[in-house]
Formats: structure tokens, sequence, C-alpha cells
């Protein structure tokens, strides 16, 4: 989720640390994008109902699995490296690689395994287009998850051995989100759980 606001001039993620050291709490509302930085909307009571019951769930599942889940605070960036790049904030993301002590200081992970992002019509563009593309390029990534909160429809990109595949979309109740490589199942009813959707 984010708005449209950018600064004008690309920075690396080194600057881009810098820039959110300096803001204490409001750092949480900060992405970095492409080399721009991008403010990121308050979430909506729908929106974290959502992100709270895949997130409950996930977390349930992985803690069995011996895999890690985070929801709304770890940042997400390709590298350790602090060049040039994206530096994002899923709403949900996993990773399954066993952290080291230095792993385990870091305000963000390198390795995730299923991002799930929540989005509403004002960041459909900016989640589905340049985030997209950027999580779409992270080696360790299996599963992309784009949900939406003004309907009930679930969006799941999948790599395989030939790329990345998209299913079609999950509207009804009983349709089954199934990220495979983490074991994980659930229906678009459990999904939108105590969510009243017009």
């Amino acid at each position: 989720m984010a708005s449209a606001a950018r600064k004008l001039e690309a920075m690396t993620i080194a600057e881009f640390d810098d820039f959110i050291e300096t803001l204490g709490d409001e750092a949480k509302l900060y992405e970095l994008v492409d080399g721009f930085i991008v403010m990121m909307s308050n979430p909506t009571e729908r929106h974290e109902q959502i992100t709270g019951n895949i997130g409950a769930r996930l977390k349930l599942a992985m803690d069995k699995r011996g895999c890690r889940s985070y929801q709304g605070g770890m940042r997400v960036q390709r590298s350790a490296e602090r060049t040039a790049g994206d530096k994002t904030k899923p709403d949900v993301v996993v990773r399954c690689s066993a952290p080291d002590s230095e792993q385990e200081q870091r305000t963000f992970i390198d390795d995730p395994v299923v991002v799930v992002e929540v989005l509403s019509p004002s960041t459909m563009d900016y989640d589905r287009g340049p985030k997209l593309k950027f999580y779409k390029s992270l080696k360790t990534l299996q599963h992309i998850v784009i949900v939406y909160q003004d309907q009930r429809r679930i969006e799941h990109y999948r790599r395989g051995k030939k790329g990345w595949t998209v299913d079609d979309a999950l509207i009804r109740p009983e349709q089954v989100l199934d990220l495979a490589s983490v074991a994980f199942t659930m229906t678009v009813d459990e999904a939108y759980f105590g969510v009243t959707i017009a």
C-alpha cells in the first residue's frame, strides 16, 4: 500500500537508510522502489483484518515448518549491498533459511520465499507495477500474493521452471490459495474472514 508521494531524485539504499534513520516512528511509512522514496498510506481496518487473517495462519503454519513469517515490519531488499535498488515493506513475508546472528540484527531480509501485498484502488498500479517487477527479480521468491481489499479477489503469482505464471484470480469463497513451496493453503473465505465488502 502506498501513496504517490515520491522524492524527485533517485537514491541508493544507503541514502534511504540514512533518511529513515532520522524519522523515528514515521520511518515505517516509507519504502524505496526503483530508487525513489514512496510514502505508504495509513492502513484501513479492512486492510489490517485481511493482513491479520493471512499473516496469523501463515505464522502458525510456518513455525511448524521451521520458517519465519513477518507481518508488516520487515523490509525486503535484493542483498546486503546498500547500492541502488529497492527496499520494500510487504504486508506479510516468509523466509525459510535459518538466520545467523548477523541476520537476526538486520532490519531487512534478502531471501524471501513468499510475499503478500494487500492493496486498495489507490495503490493498485504501484503494487502491481514496479513493486511486482522487483519481487519477480528476487531469486529466492516462489510466491507473490496480491490481495484486494475493495473486492474479494486474490492474485497468485508462482515461480515455475519456465519463469513466473499467474493463476486465475481467486474470487469464490471456496477457492484455495495454494503456496505449494511452503505447504500452505487457505480459502478465499478464510482470507476475508470478518470483512464486509459491498
